[in-house]
């Protein structure tokens, strides 16, 4: 069984760590952009558009590179071209495009539009798209963002919109420049909505997933693209003890896209995601798939079905088999290494895609197709602005981390076979049995021992106390025989008081003489 499904992309406990990852997706640009164009930010909110995407930096939800790091070595190597299959616990739990509407609720739904035509408003995005420039969120953030004032309030608020994809949805590099296409959909914001931003940003997800293979074994840090705050989002969905781990939700009642429901400081070890998978019990909670409610409806299955995917009757193996409420406890997953030529090609079809989507801007192509969403390629390493951040305090992380380890420890693994249970039942059993006789043997000895010294300095104590009342009793009898023998004291004390005073009257009569 084990040869007809996937293989980890790691050893289970074998993946290596890393202390930080440079993040893309930047929640910090949104705060500043609250702070310098308030009215311009308040009028993008109002959007459902992005609206549940924005309220993911107002609530505070944090980043945790380990827990996203540690899920990318999880990953269970299939060849499907639009979705992702990780273990845990060595349960399989699938990332396709159904999870990532269910978390983002961005639109997913490709359509047909004309972007070849578009109205010349003699704006600042207008100047842009007929001089062929060149902006991105780096020089937005060093020159733009003061240059706006003079900016008409649509190309104001065309630029907030221009960030939060950029820097959230689509997570690029800050020296990305934005492609032109993005642009002119831009000068028309209905065009702009009805973008399947979710479809396009969940293929660019999946390609920086593969990127990142080759990355995985650095120590120290490297740099990745893509809507990583949905990745983690998910992570926490699918298994909720690591939502309580990262944060908590807003509202037990919250019924809108998952990422508009997080907050929390996101502390995450990789010790806390060792103790997770150890302790983790037979009746934990985990969702392989994710279901989304739009008005009251679950959204159907094939809105997410893709005509090109490739089939993998792996994949197949692995559905029927949760849909059989399969016991997973028991499988050991299979190992295979990533080799370079397959990183290779995974970066040549990216790259060749991207150049197929810089085509379809300059409008050699009338309508926007599945290919028509890349941008230049990241030519630097990310940066982020120092600048002081609304701190939203997590009090009780560690709380929830305690209780969360604790119900885990008091709860049976589950995951030991009935055999093995039963041998290490007997084992304990009869190690406490020996352990008992040695300990009962211990005490009898320790008993006598006490005795023998109790016994002995009894012995001594009362030979001591004998002759103790002998020297009194002796010490007695010679105080009496000494008061017969010593004279009265009246007669004591008279005797050296008559001699002192005879004394004393012999020497006042006798005479001076005096010499003639």
């Amino acid at each position: 069984m084990g040869s007809e499904l996937p293989n980890r992309l790691y050893g289970e406990g074998l993946e290596p760590q890393v202390k930080n990852i440079n993040n893309s997706c930047r929640l910090k640009l949104l705060e500043l952009l609250r702070e310098k164009m308030e009215p311009e930010y308040k009028e993008v909110m109002k959007d459902p558009l992005f609206s549940h995407i924005m309220v993911i930096e107002e609530n505070g939800l944090k980043f945790s590179a380990r827990l996203v790091h540690s899920f990318l070595c999880k990953e269970l190597m299939t060849s499907k071209k639009y979705e992702k299959w990780f273990s845990f616990a060595r349960t399989p739990l699938r990332f396709s495009l159904q999870e990532y509407y269910a978390v983002t609720g961005l639109n997913v739904k490709l359509e047909k539009i004309s972007v070849v035509k578009w109205t010349d408003d003699m704006g600042f995005w207008s100047k842009m798209i007929k001089t062929n420039g060149r902006i991105n969120l780096k020089l937005i953030k060093e020159k733009y963002l003061e240059e706006s004032r003079s900016w008409t309030w649509v190309d104001r608020v065309r630029m907030i919109y221009f960030c939060v994809i950029m820097g959230v949805v689509m997570g690029r590099d800050e020296k990305v420049n934005f492609p032109h296409l993005y642009m002119k959909l831009a000068m028309d914001l209905e065009k702009l909505r009805r973008y399947p931003w979710g479809l396009y940003s969940f293929d660019f997800l999946l390609k920086s997933i593969d990127k990142a293979k080759d990355k995985l074994e650095k120590k120290e840090r490297y740099l990745m693209e893509g809507f990583l705050f949905a990745f983690q989002i998910w992570i926490m969905e699918a298994i909720p003890a690591f939502g309580e781990i990262c944060g908590r939700k807003v509202s037990s009642n919250f019924t809108g896209p998952m990422c508009g429901n997080w907050t929390g400081c996101a502390k995450c070890s990789y010790q806390d995601i060792i103790d997770l998978v150890t302790l983790f019990p037979e009746e934990g909670i985990l969702h392989s798939f994710m279901d989304f409610h739009k008005d009251g409806m679950v959204v159907c299955i094939d809105d997410f079905v893709r005509k090109d995917e490739k089939k993998d009757e792996r994949v197949d193996l692995m559905l029927d088999m949760i849909q059989r409420k399969h016991d997973w406890r028991k499988h050991v997953w299979g190992v295979v290494e990533t080799t370079s030529s397959e990183m290779d090609e995974g970066d040549e079809e990216s790259e060749q895609e991207e150049e197929e989507g810089e085509k379809s801007e300059d409008g050699s192509e009338t309508e926007i197709g599945e290919s028509s969403h890349g941008a230049s390629t990241a030519d630097g390493a990310a940066t982020v602005s120092g600048r002081k951040k609304r701190k939203h305090v997590d009090l009780a992380a560690a709380s929830r981390k305690k209780k969360l380890f604790c119900d885990l420890g008091a709860t049976p693994k589950g995951s030991i076979d009935t055999d093995m249970q039963r041998f290490l039942e007997g084992l304990v059993q009869s190690s406490l049995a020996v352990f008992g006789e040695k300990l009962s043997q211990q005490i009898t000895d320790r008993m006598d021992k006490l005795e023998t010294v109790v016994t002995d300095r009894l012995g001594t104590l009362e030979s001591e106390v004998t002759q103790l009342r002998t020297a009194l009793l002796l010490a007695e009898m010679a105080g009496k025989t000494d008061e017969e023998a010593a004279p009265s004291k009246s007669r004591v004390d008279a005797g050296p008081s008559k001699s002192k005073n005879n004394t004393a009257s012999s020497k006042k009569k006798v005479p001076t003489k005096r010499k003639r």
